[in-house]
């Protein structure tokens, strides 16, 4: 018998691992794997983006809906990315502080500001990696909606069945929790 085989088997004595974590079905186990390589893979593209572009994934995120729509107001922003709008606001801050985007009061009323992409943020969306919203709110928005709603059931039912849920994490940006 080879080594590694050896060493994978049970000593005399020794109590056999359950197949599965504290007793979960194979189905459990299969959710709770999908949900690992899901925060992987959003840690990595988030790492990606920083290395790139020098911001995080929730700048790049509000950079990209600027340039989308550019003259967009603070609290459009904020509704757009389902976040707070002193959230939207933190990040309009830091992208104006590094002139990534501009802010103009254009209006007639000179309560509006608007908000613009500069070159400099234009240059930085061309770096950066796609999908440029982040690679769960991208695979979420290409899901049929009925199997959008399903999903939205489940989860929900999930963190209803959790001993501790922290609801304030709703309208942070994944890139920021």
């Amino acid at each position: 018998m080879s080594r590694s085989v050896a060493a994978s088997l049970p000593r005399a004595g020794a109590q056999a691992l359950p197949a599965h974590p504290a007793g979960q079905s194979q189905e459990a186990t299969e959710a709770l794997q999908n949900f690992r390589v899901i925060f992987r893979s959003a840690r990595r593209h988030f790492h990606e983006v920083e290395e790139r572009c020098g911001i995080s994934g929730s700048q790049l995120w509000a950079l990209t809906v600027v340039v989308q729509s550019p003259g967009i107001r603070v609290k459009d922003l904020a509704r757009s990315m389902a976040v707070q709008q002193s959230t939207a606001s933190n990040l309009v801050e830091q992208l104006a502080r590094q002139g990534l985007l501009r802010r103009a009061r254009e209006s007639a009323d000179q309560r509006i500001v608007q908000l613009y992409p500069t070159e400099a943020g234009q240059e930085a969306i061309a770096r950066a990696p796609k999908p440029l919203v982040g690679i769960l709110p991208d695979a979420l928005s290409r899901l049929d909606p009925k199997r959008l709603a399903t999903l939205n059931r489940l989860l929900d039912e999930i963190v209803r069945s959790m001993r501790s849920s922290d609801q304030s994490a709703r309208h942070t940006p994944l890139a920021d929790l």
